[in-house]
């Protein structure tokens, strides 16, 4: 990319030279102090106003006595008013159109850079050099610059004059999701900050790249707001534009190549594919190597919907998650559907058992600090027993989501609940539930009337004491009763079952049925 210098903004103190006006002694330092300040409209009392695609100050300019011509600003709220004598006395008509044709030319010569910059960005672009780019516009504006994609990852960075070489950790630019002021051709500046210790006090400026999709990615300049000019403001929106566009194709791109994953992975998942062979040869078309065992993990927010207004928000979260987990483990593969988000984690080689739960805790860390959507609760995971073949990837999917669905019936704090951990549940889950209905009231019938018509909650009583082993002591802390209480109830229950509660076999009879009362929880109404 060729070097470019920015050309000089239309400025007051230009226009005073361009026409020849002496200012009068008594406001000689007022004009001085004024004299940088850009200018976006000029005011020809009488005649015409002339405006500048630039952000810049309100001028108008009227003839007075004695050729005397006076200059109004409008900053802000306040109005300050200019004298001036002309150098070259002419008519007002004839001095305007000296103005006007000077404006014009200053305007066409900043329109002709902007288009050779525009020309130079955009072949760069189309010869698919990404946006390295960025290098060359570190001297375009004259302070150290970087690029970043909807995700706040660095795509693009440029420096070594007040920053080091290699990217800085910063405060992330907050996204809003306001759509961009199309008419303006500045481009609208934030302030930022830097969090890397020893550079917090460097300025800078966030770019927000923004479209009809939103916002997608940043521009990040070292510099004070105040510091960019006109021109500045100008050539980032040009900037600004440009990379959008791109960052629009690339995401378009991204989105069919994604479509394209899916399908794929929707027919693995859901055992579409004749042969081991076949899921290996497509997979290696992706990058993924399915010779290898995966775990699959099936993520969601409780009791979030997804036709709910919070989907955006959702779908950023899934981003960000993938996002995460890929920069751990870049072959992570991330699936969304119904409000349910789906893993699969390359391993090297099957491992057993007993290390499963441990490893897919190590492989979720870097995202279960994750912010969940306001008001709701964080993500649950559910793990599925891991195999040597892709071809049970789907079983394992299914097991993933019957050990999240299942893992509500426990009273556990790990988020993370794992199938083969499900105990007699996962085969209970299984079975017919008339069926299981017709046991459980078998079973466990007279105490289930019973406790319609009193406070006592045998059937409860029950669950805690065989969940407890049997310990008289623990199932009290359980259920916050006295030992004595929970003794009172145990011999009430059994008299109302007739049952042994000491027989291994009642035991087991008692602790299934209590469990089916459990999973019925479960059913639809």
């Amino acid at each position: 990319m060729d070097n470019l210098n920015l050309p000089q903004a239309i400025t007051i103190g230009r226009l005073q030279d361009a026409l020849s006006l002496q200012a009068l002694r008594f406001n000689n330092d007022l004009v001085q102090s004024v004299s940088q300040l850009s200018i976006q409209t000029i005011h020809f009392t009488g005649i015409k106003t002339f405006t500048l695609p630039f952000s810049g100050e309100m001028v108008t300019l009227e003839p007075s006595d004695n050729l005397i011509t006076s200059m109004t600003l409008v900053i802000g709220n306040e109005k300050t008013t200019l004298l001036f004598e002309q150098r070259a006395p002419s008519p007002w008509p004839l001095f305007c159109k000296k103005a006007t044709d000077w404006l014009e030319r200053e305007l066409g010569r900043i329109l002709t850079a902007s288009e050779r910059y525009s020309q130079m960005i955009a072949k760069h672009l189309t010869n698919g050099d990404g946006f390295s780019f960025i290098n060359s516009l570190l001297e375009v504006f004259g302070c150290d610059i970087f690029l970043l994609n909807k995700q706040l990852e660095v795509i693009g960075w440029a420096g070594g004059k007040s920053l080091p070489m290699a990217p800085i950790s910063f405060k992330p630019p907050e996204i809003s999701n306001t759509l961009p002021n199309i008419s303006s051709l500045s481009a609208p500046l934030n302030t930022g900050q830097w969090t890397e210790k020893g550079y917090q006090t460097i300025p800078l400026t966030w770019c927000p790249l923004s479209g009809s999709k939103g916002v997608l990615g940043f521009l990040g300049l070292a510099a004070n707001i105040e510091d960019i000019g006109s021109i500045e403001q100008f050539f980032l929106h040009k900037t600004a534009t440009l990379i959008l566009l791109e960052l629009i194709k690339t995401q378009s791109i991204q989105e069919s190549e994604r479509q394209h994953h899916r399908d794929f992975l929707f027919d693995l998942l859901y055992n579409n594919f004749d042969s081991l062979e076949v899921i290996i040869s497509r997979g290696k078309l992706w990058g993924w190597n399915f010779a290898r065992p995966h775990f699959v993990i099936v993520g969601e927010i409780p009791n979030y919907d997804p036709d709910s207004a919070d989907r955006e928000r959702f779908e950023e979260l899934v981003t960000e998650m993938c996002t995460l987990l890929q920069k751990r483990q870049p072959k992570t593969i991330c699936l969304e559907r119904n409000g349910q988000v789906v893993l699969l984690f390359p391993l090297q080689e099957m491992l057993p058992q007993s290390e499963w739960h441990g490893k897919a805790h190590e492989l979720l860390e870097p995202i279960l600090k994750m912010k969940s959507i306001p008001g709701t609760q964080p993500f649950q995971y559910g793990l599925g027993n891991l195999y040597n073949s892709a071809r049970y990837l789907h079983r394992s999917l299914q097991e993933a989501r019957t050990a999240l669905e299942l893992g509500k019936l426990f009273d556990n704090t790990d988020r993370l609940i794992s199938f083969h951990g499900l105990g007699i549940m996962r085969l209970l889950h299984r079975l017919d539930r008339q069926e299981l209905e017709d046991y459980r009231s078998e079973v466990l019938g007279p105490l289930l009337k019973f406790d319609k018509d009193s406070n006592l909650d045998l059937e409860e009583t029950l669950l805690a004491y065989f969940s407890c082993n049997t310990d008289l002591n623990d199932a009290g802390e359980k259920l916050y009763l006295h030992p004595n209480t929970l003794r009172y109830r145990l011999k009430k229950a059994s008299e109302i079952l007739d049952r042994d509660l000491s027989s291994l076999e009642n035991q087991v009879n008692l602790f299934l049925a209590l469990k089916i009362g459990k999973l019925k929880s479960l059913w639809p109404d």
